[in-house]
This record gives C-alpha cells, sequence and structure tokens, in this order.
C-alpha cells in the first residue's frame, strides 16, 4: 500500500471517529433539595436507529403517540437507585427536537425522584439509552448545577462516559454546604465584571475625576454604582423586567461618552452618584441574562444573585482602588515636581 494511500485511509479514519464522537448523547444532571433534574440531548439519526423506526425533524413539542412512545422507551433506559437498592421514580417531561444543532438532537426533560428517606445527592444511575441498541455509542454524563456542590450551569462538570449496555456510573455529590453555590456565583461575577468591557471603561471613566477631587467621592461614586447593579440584577435575572441587548449598548455608548465630557468639563457637578447609579443599573440589566442563565430558582437563585453581585462589587473595587492609589501618586509626583518652586505671594 503506497503512502499516500495510507495517510488517506487514516485521514478518513480521524475523520469518522470525529464524526462519532460529535453524534454522542449527553445528559446534563441538575440536582435540587428533593429530586434531580435531567436533561437528555440524544442524535435523532442514531435515536431513530436505536428505535428502529423515523423521527420527525419539527422544531415543535413532541406530543401524543410519539411523546408517550419516546417516554417508555427512555424510561426503560433510566434507572436510578439508591444506596439501599431502591429505585426511583423517573417522568419525563417535555420533549423537543433541536433543528438549530449540528446534528440535529432531541432533548428531553426527565425529573428523577428518590424514594423516601433517600438522598437525592447520592445514588447509581443505570443508563444505556441508544447504547443498548447501538453498542459503543458515547453519552458523556455531567453535572449542569449543582448549588451545594459549587457548580453552576455556566460550568458543567463532566464525571463520565458511558458507551456499553447496562452501563452504571455512581453519582455522589457529598454533603458540602451552600458556602460552595455562593462562593461559585461570586468568582462568576468577579470574572463577568473583569471582562465588563465598555462598563468597566464606563466605572474608571467616572472614577478618575471622582478620585482626583476626594477618596470620599469615589466612595460614593463605587457604592453607587453598586448599588445600581444590585437593583437590576434583582429585577432582571428571575426575568421581571428585561431590556434588548441593542437598547443597553446604545445606552452605554452614550452614558461613556457624557461621562468622558463630565471628565474634561464638568456636566454633572454634584450628581455624580444618582449618574453612576444609573451607570449600575445599565450594567446590571446587562448581566442579569448571565444569573438567569444559571437556572435556579427559589433561595438559590436570591443567593446566587446576591453573591455575583459582591463578585462584581469586589472587581469594581479593585479597580476603584488602583485609580485611587494612581491618582495619589501622581499628586505626590506632581507635589514634588514643584516643590522648588518659590511660593506665591
Amino acid at each position: 500500500m503506497s503512502l499516500v494511500l495510507r495517510l488517506v485511509l487514516a485521514w478518513l479514519a480521524l475523520a469518522w471517529s470525529g464524526s462519532a464522537a460529535a453524534s454522542g448523547s449527553e445528559v446534563l444532571l441538575e440536582f435540587r433539595d428533593d429530586a434531580v433534574l435531567a436533561e437528555l440531548r440524544l442524535p435523532l439519526r442514531d435515536l431513530a436507529l436505536a428505535l428502529g423506526r423515523p423521527l420527525p425533524a419539527s422544531p415543535l413539542p413532541v406530543r401524543g403517540r410519539l411523546h408517550a412512545v419516546l417516554a417508555r422507551y427512555l424510561g426503560a433506559h433510566i434507572d436510578p437507585v439508591s444506596a439501599d437498592g431502591r429505585h426511583w421514580w423517573v417522568e419525563l417531561a417535555d420533549m423537543r427536537v433541536a433543528v438549530d444543532a449540528d446534528p440535529q438532537v432531541l432533548v428531553a426533560h426527565a425529573v428523577l425522584v428518590p424514594p423516601a428517606g433517600a438522598s437525592p445527592r447520592s445514588f447509581v444511575l443505570g443508563y444505556d439509552t441508544i447504547a443498548r441498541e447501538l453498542p459503543g455509542h458515547p453519552t458523556r454524563l455531567a453535572i449542569r448545577s449543582d448549588w451545594h456542590g459549587g457548580v453552576l450551569a455556566s460550568h458543567p462538570a463532566t464525571i463520565a462516559l458511558l458507551d456499553a449496555p447496562r452501563g452504571r456510573v455512581a453519582v455522589d455529590r457529598g454533603r458540602d454546604g451552600a458556602w460552595r453555590g455562593w462562593l461559585a456565583s461570586c468568582r462568576l461575577g468577579v470574572r463577568h465584571a473583569a471582562d465588563g468591557g465598555r462598563y468597566l471603561l464606563l466605572l474608571l471613566v467616572l472614577a478618575v475625576p471622582a478620585a482626583v477631587r476626594s477618596p470620599s467621592l469615589l466612595a460614593r461614586v463605587g457604592t453607587a454604582f453598586a448599588l445600581g447593579q444590585t437593583l437590576a440584577l434583582l429585577a432582571g435575572a428571575p426575568g421581571w423586567f428585561r431590556v434588548p441587548a441593542d437598547i443597553l449598548d446604545a445606552l452605554a455608548a452614550g452614558a461613556l461618552v457624557l461621562a468622558a465630557v463630565h471628565a474634561v468639563r464638568p456636566v454633572f457637578a454634584g450628581r455624580e452618584t444618582w449618574y453612576a447609579t444609573g451607570c449600575g443599573l445599565l450594567y446590571g440589566l446587562a448581566a442579569a441574562g448571565t444569573v438567569g442563565a444559571l437556572d435556579l430558582d427559589g433561595w438559590q437563585l436570591a443567593a446566587a444573585i446576591l453573591a455575583f453581585a459582591a463578585g462584581c462589587a469586589l472587581a469594581q473595587a479593585a479597580l476603584l482602588a488602583a485609580t485611587l492609589a494612581v491618582a495619589v501618586a501622581a499628586g505626590l509626583l506632581v507635589r514634588r515636581r514643584t516643590a522648588w518652586l518659590p511660593a506665591k505671594r
């Protein structure tokens, strides 16, 4: 066999293996206080082969007889069991086909309910959807949301790869406290504020003239900005109040221009804290989608909002402290350079 033919066959093998990996399934788990929510993402082509029947690629929710057939099939392939051997209750909820995905996938949601007295944080998951009929079909099992474990929807954690019939994996999330979820949300806030782009620049443009005037004004500006963003997060993250992204971008650009003009020639002198509050509201509304995407509810959502706001405030406080340090250093340098000049009489 020639070298060229060997290279071509090797390239085809790599391409086939990459395509096979890309067509694998995913199971994303979300831990709640009394149950586990599971999102299944199943390649439509492989699922049709496993079922032995074609499946319609319609973006509409799956209903009627087809929903019953899929629920019966999936329920027979999902088997969570507690440590004492008791089986969990599995309920299949809504299903739909993600036609914009490549390859197209069926997205199904299931609720896994432990028996009375069993912990929802420790079980053995039996799962072989598609893999029972098509051995070798890979399924990535990941934790998408676990507040007590410090895992948020923005950074799912893979825990296993299943590719065999009757596959089983032990899931034990331990007994960590709620502080881990709070800390993860706080870190997310720090990263989001650090990548804030124009909003971070807006705060900096507000901070420079305030730092030149007095440290107390700088502190008031920072506090007002943090208060505004917290109020906006409390209203926007649960979905109570939303503003389109393009409108927010236009408002932020206008606020940045006005703040830059104020830094050269005071426009809203004496009202800097009110202006900073308004700018904080803009940033909070822009960041609300990040917290809302964590898919939390109840007290966990409230705690995530406050922790996220605290993380943003920490990053912004570091920026304000650096601005104040530069302003003080610049003032000392100017004073030293002009110390030799004769005093005016």
